[in-house]
């Protein structure tokens, strides 16, 4: 993929769904492009009145929170050590 940014990139429904992230939604004509959170390892999903002719593209890398280092031990845990809310 050289020449091309990850931004630029389009994917179609049933690919692997490469980084957890905002991805743009285009449609085939019945709606406005949006936007929706989608996560590595789902597969990028059919919309049910376009089908497969749907397109995403990443619009900005967004990682779970649970996967960042600073917050791993207390999502486990649950509450803060503290005892505030």
């Amino acid at each position: 993929m050289q020449g091309t940014s990850r931004s630029e990139r389009v994917f179609h429904p049933g690919e692997a769904v490469p980084e957890s992230g905002v991805y743009t939604v285009a449609h085939s004509h019945h709606r406005q492009n949006h936007t929706a959170t989608i996560f590595k390892g789902e597969y990028f999903p059919e919309c049910g009145r376009c089908g497969r002719n749907v397109r995403f593209s990443l619009e900005r890398v967004a990682a779970q929170i649970g996967d960042d280092i600073d917050f791993r031990q207390s999502c486990s845990e649950g509450a803060p050590s503290d005892g505030k809310p």
